[in-house]
């Protein structure tokens, strides 16, 4: 900071302070009335003072101005002193409204004794923190129309600020926040300190109460005191300590739910950059587009596509959404496109089959609707993004009527997104196909049997002519594994509908043009029993570490739905049934 700003600041904090100290009650009284507010009631020159002494409209007038006098040169004297760099001091406004209270509080006009800074404060907080002070005057009307104590309602209202500030202030001890920390500190203080004769009143029973219109008492000196000294004591110490206790609550709450969730597993470091609440009930499946830049997504009870953004600092950002005709099953990616797999709504599920749309990178259809077979379950793309394979249940879902379920293979022009089918391998009338993988080189596919817990394996290296080729024995726990071939081919086994599970690389192998490597060393599986991902090695298979998926305010648990993983950006996203898409970036340790 120059020389010249330093003395620009310190005029500014200056006419702050001697803006504030003008006293506007004794003003008031003086011009209009004659007197001296000093020497009338309870001597203050504050609001409550003149309006109790000259009447309601004058401690109005007073209210206004004193609010007027910490508003305004919070507002405006820092702008005063940005000069050409248009460069204002962060704190600047801090400082200057805290000259203003203290001004009124100990005006240099009256040799320091001002009034006790409530509507010259109320001012200054709603220049820095409007939001806050909101709550402030909502705790002060509703205490002063409970108990008609104006002090008790300032001091509660004071302390509703500092909860609220405190509540919406991630890390408020950090840099750019810990100006406006000591001023809320403060300012409580403050006001504590000058309302100790009141709080010796209210816990008398003493204390004089605003009569809101109603006629004066017959001594003609005002409201009587209450004469109940040990209630108004109990009253003030529970609301300070009811609102002491939420302040420190919500304080921890704020600072839990900005923690960074992060774990360590093998040799990576795992840190949650993102947790973005859709709006949906729920998510399932997602997807990221090549190189890693958009996410889509499928929620099944409101039947939408949704595309997200992931900007320079790995958080999500809307793109688009789809309202869809059908329940989304589905999601893959063909090419720079996404597909979606649907299955009718309601009981028409039953008499017609389902269908896969095409849907640009902003979430608008490409072509029409494709029919696939009855009761479709999942969808995978090759990794030329020039077929698509659709696995639907048929027959297995418990109609005879309906065809065998069926793994189907087809070619689907870029252009116009149209499918045609090349090849289909059916599946007895007993099994129950469920999920499907495709293997690196898109030249096996894997399909999992949900009544029998087995996986079938597929080879479709000629699309045209798909073979049954093995069948696993039933899968006994919910433990995948990747299965690799002689010739550096691998797929991921699927595990069935308990979890969902992705290969990674290495930290130190390079990703392949198409995003899939040869023999991933780890996988990642979402593990719902304990909200969780658990990260296993390969080759031995053995648990590295887990990171755990919390909810909001990273408090409690959720159910993961779904995993996708980029490896350009080195990025998992996991999907989660409350609706919510939480982005987990992974670093070498």
């Amino acid at each position: 900071m120059s020389i010249f700003a330093a003395i620009a600041d310190t005029m500014a904090v200056l006419a702050g302070y001697l803006i504030g100290a003008i006293p506007f009650g004794y003003l008031v009284a003086r011009a209009f009335k004659g007197i001296d507010i000093r020497a009338a009631g309870s001597g203050n020159i504050g609001a409550t003072n003149v309006g109790r002494v000259l009447g309601r409209g004058y401690g109005w007038a007073v209210l206004i101005l004193d609010l007027l006098k910490g508003l305004l040169p919070t507002l405006l004297l820092p702008k005063l002193t940005a000069g050409p760099s248009g460069e204002i001091s962060p704190d600047l406004a801090v400082l200057v409204g805290l000259a203003a209270i203290l001004g009124h509080t100990f005006p240099v006009y009256l040799k320091f004794r001002g009034g006790k800074g409530v509507a010259t404060s109320l001012g200054v907080v709603l220049a820095l923190d409007p939001i806050s002070c909101a709550l402030a005057v909502l705790v002060f009307v509703l205490v002063v129309l409970g108990t008609r104590y104006v002090s008790l309602g300032s001091l509660l209202g004071a302390a509703g600020f500092a909860v609220a500030h405190f509540v919406r202030t991630p890390n408020p001890i950090r840099r750019e926040h810990i100006a406006m920390t000591l001023f809320t500190v403060a300012v409580v203080g403050l006001m504590v300190v000058r309302h100790r004769s009141n709080i010796a009143r209210l816990r008398q029973g003493t204390e004089n109460r605003v009569n809101f219109g109603r006629s004066k008492e017959p001594n003609g000196d005002g409201p009587k005191p209450s004469g109940r000294p040990g209630r108004i004591g109990i009253i003030v110490v529970i609301g300070l300590t009811v609102l002491t206790l939420g302040m420190l609550g919500g304080t921890w709450l704020v600072h839990n739910a900005s923690r960074t969730i992060e774990a360590d597993a093998g040799p990576w470091s795992l840190r949650e950059t993102d947790r973005l609440a859709t709006g949906q009930q729920r998510v399932d499946r997602i997807a990221f587009a090549p190189g890693g830049d958009l996410l889509a997504g499928i929620c099944p009870r409101y039947n939408r596509l949704l595309i997200y953004r992931l900007n320079a600092k790995n958080h999500l950002e809307p793109v688009g959404e789809a309202e869809l005709e059908g329940r989304p099953v589905g999601v893959a990616v063909l090419g720079s496109r996404f597909v979606v797999l649907q299955r009718p709504p309601g009981d028409a599920k039953h008499l017609q089959p389902g269908w896969w749309e095409v849907f640009d990178r902003e979430g608008h259809r490409v072509g029409s609707r494709q029919v696939t077979g009855f009761y479709p379950d999942d969808l995978a793309a090759s990794t030329d993004g020039r077929r698509l394979f659709v696995l639907y249940s048929g027959r297995s879902e418990g109609d005879p009527a309906k065809p065998l379920g069926a793994l189907e293979v087809l070619e689907v022009d870029a252009e116009s997104a149209i499918g045609r089918s090349i090849g289909k391998v059916s599946f007895e009338a007993n099994d129950d196909p469920e999920r499907l993988t495709v293997s690196a080189s898109s030249r096996y596919a894997a399909v999992f049997l949900a009544k029998s817990r087995r996986t079938v394996a597929v080879d479709v290296s000629n699309p045209s002519l798909p073979v049954v080729v093995g069948r696993t024995s039933p899968v006994t726990t919910g433990a995948p594994y990747v299965s690799s071939a002689r010739d550096s081919d691998w797929i991921m086994m699927p595990a069935g509908s308990d979890g969902d599970t992705i290969a990674i690389e290495a930290p130190d192998t390079t990703p392949a043009e198409t995003g899939h490597l040869p023999h991933p060393d780890y996988v990642v599986t979402s593990r719902a029993s304990d909200s969780s991902l658990e990260i296993l090695q390969t080759r031995p298979q053995h648990e590295v570490g887990r990171f755990p998926l919390l909810g909001p305010f990273n408090l409690g648990r959720t159910r993961p739905t779904g995993l996708a993983y980029s490896p350009t950006r080195h990025l998992i996203a996991v999907a989660t049934r409350t609706g919510s898409i939480h982005v987990v970036e992974l670093r070498t340790r």
